[in-house]
């Protein structure tokens, strides 16, 4: 089965001159003089991160910091009322949990050194690395 074939059966369609798919690519036009169509590559470029063991689970939370995390992915105020939900509910239920409330500084596809350092300083015993939109 070719390609276009496959594609098609999958209700997508395989990425052709003036395409939508093409829209952003900084060429004017995607057809260079020798009439090759210039498509993007889905493909991962780089290597996967090193794979690590998933830290054992908390046997309680009665008398741990939990670090409410959030990551900013869809909009500024997006993760955070989920997160100050969470830590309500854990106040009610959790008394003797501690929760810190925390906004990364970057977004969420960079990396905060300063807040994995703030956690290990002052001993925090799990994150919750919260999402939403």
């Amino acid at each position: 089965m070719n390609r276009r074939k496959l594609l098609t059966l999958l209700g997508t369609l395989p990425a052709v001159a003036g395409s939508p798919a093409l829209a952003r690519t900084p060429e004017p036009n995607p057809v260079n003089s020798s009439g090759a169509i210039t498509v993007l590559n889905p493909a991962i470029a780089s290597k996967l991160a090193e794979r690590v063991p998933l830290a054992d689970r908390l046997k309680s939370l009665e008398g741990k910091t939990i670090y409410l995390v959030d990551i900013q992915w869809g909009g500024p105020d997006a993760g955070y009322d989920l997160l100050e939900v969470m830590s309500e509910w854990l106040a009610k239920n959790v008394p003797g949990v501690k929760t810190v409330m925390r906004r990364t500084t970057g977004n969420m596809f960079t990396d905060d050194p300063g807040m994995r350092k703030e956690m290990v300083d002052k001993h925090a015993d799990a994150a919750i690395v919260g999402v939403a939109g």
